[in-house]
């Protein structure tokens, strides 16, 4: 946890202290980031039968292209990012 919190946000833990303190030079001020489970069924996601959970490269392709346009969907105000 402590790789994702300083390496994905915007804290950072000095090196022999147990807080955090905000990183003033955090890259999140400037870009974003949308994480997608990928193949279906794994981590988070999940499947609603076997058969929802049969994939190769390009179905796992086509399932990632599909979340990010339902995404922009969703959230049309990150079109332009």
């Amino acid at each position: 946890m402590l790789g994702w919190s300083q390496e994905h946000g915007p804290y950072v833990m000095e090196s022999g202290t147990t807080e955090f303190v905000k990183n003033e030079w955090s890259w999140n001020t400037a870009a974003n980031v949308l994480y997608i489970e990928s193949p279906a069924g794994v981590g988070y996601s999940y499947c609603g039968n076997t058969a929802d959970c049969t994939f190769n490269d390009d179905t796992s392709a086509q399932d990632n292209l599909t979340a990010v346009l339902a995404w922009f969907e969703k959230f049309p105000e990150f079109k332009a990012h």
